[in-house]
């Protein structure tokens, strides 16, 4: 079942790609693509240096999309993504051993989970945003229900969330002058 959610989160990501390629249309092919090509060297060279996805990378995708569908979307701030940056670059320098302090351990234990799940709710819940609260409860149900990674982290985050995040944080500079 994991597998199948995997190649499920890379056609929604890749779909992502076709939508800020052709729009609706690159939608549908880029992820008929995926689905019905992963056998295909691209296609399964992707997955290989992507998974796990997890949660965060899909719903990043699908976020946009209606985005830019016209649904009603609110942003993350210039200050959110700048304060998220910083930590998960703290996070992976720690899960590298570069600080003394394994802060990628704690995924693995379900009372420092449900407190930071419980944490992004509340946050949610005083800045209005949904996006957050949802995928950390979907991170959780799909680690508790031990499909795909052990590691709630694994669920909620991912490597490419970095150059997402400084590419944003760039266009929002760009944009301001």
């Amino acid at each position: 079942m994991s597998a199948a959610i995997e190649w499920i989160a890379l056609a929604l990501v890749m779909a992502w790609v076709g939508f800020a390629i052709a729009g609706p249309v690159g939608v549908g092919a880029m992820a008929l693509v995926v689905l019905l090509l992963r056998g295909w060297l691209p296609v399964a060279g992707l997955m290989a240096l992507l998974a796990p996805l997890g949660v965060m990378l899909p719903a990043l995708a699908l976020r946009q999309i209606a985005a830019g569908m016209g649904v009603a979307v609110i942003p993350f701030g210039s200050f959110e993504l700048v304060v998220f940056l910083l930590a998960y670059l703290v996070f992976l320098a720690s899960a590298m051993g570069v600080v003394p302090v394994d802060l990628y351990r704690f995924g693995y234990a379900p009372l420092p989970v449900a407190v930071m799940v419980l944490a992004l709710c509340g946050y949610g819940a005083l800045t209005g945003q949904v996006f957050l609260p949802i995928v950390a409860v979907m991170g959780q149900a799909l680690w508790v229900m031990g499909w795909g990674s052990s590691n709630w982290f694994d669920h909620v985050l991912h490597a490419i969330l970095v150059p997402v995040t400084i590419v944003v944080l760039i266009l929002r500079v760009v944009g301001a002058w």
